[in-house]
């Protein structure tokens, strides 16, 4: 079965094979509208939307705002406080979106198939269209790996011809 523009083909069938990562037991293809089928093939591990920094995040600076407030840190205790709350709610915003759209990112960095910004736009795009996340939601995902991906994406050159 062949995926329709902008949609998934499947449901993925993994199986985790760590605490924060699957492994596909099934290829997954998306039907980017710019790119054609995009097919992650199966055996792939992927550590899915890497959002758990989100986590880490709002525990530490929890943590040092209430050793601030023993200490006297005054304004810095308060200011990791509203950091500790800002990231958990956007972990919260997160968590359990767009698992199809994240592997198949996480893939893309992986092998290099497209250039980095082309692989975060097709991720927005499997975000929204194939998975049905919102696009407010896909937005801040979107931003994320704009942030924060450049350490992630692979120094494999493009090779596929598909994108400059």
């Amino acid at each position: 079965m062949t995926a329709a523009v902008g949609k998934f083909d499947i449901k993925p069938a993994v199986r985790f094979v760590s605490r924060w990562n699957v492994q596909l037991l099934e290829p997954l293809t998306f039907h980017d509208p710019l790119y054609g089928l995009l097919t992650v093939p199966a055996g792939f591990t992927s550590d899915l939307a890497s959002i758990r920094i989100l986590r880490e995040v709002c525990r530490w600076a929890a943590l040092a705002a209430l050793v601030g407030w023993i200490v006297a840190w005054g304004w810095l205790a308060t200011a990791l406080l509203v950091l500790a709350i800002v990231a958990l709610a956007l972990y919260g915003l997160l968590a359990g979106y767009g698992m199809r759209a994240a592997i198949l990112h996480d893939w893309l960095y992986t092998v290099g198939l497209l250039p980095r910004g082309p692989s975060d736009a097709v991720f927005y795009r499997a975000n929204t269209t194939g998975d049905g996340t919102a696009r407010w939601r896909a937005a801040i995902f979107w931003q994320g790996v704009r942030l924060g991906g450049s350490t992630s994406y692979t120094s494999t050159p493009t090779s596929s011809g598909l994108a400059g």
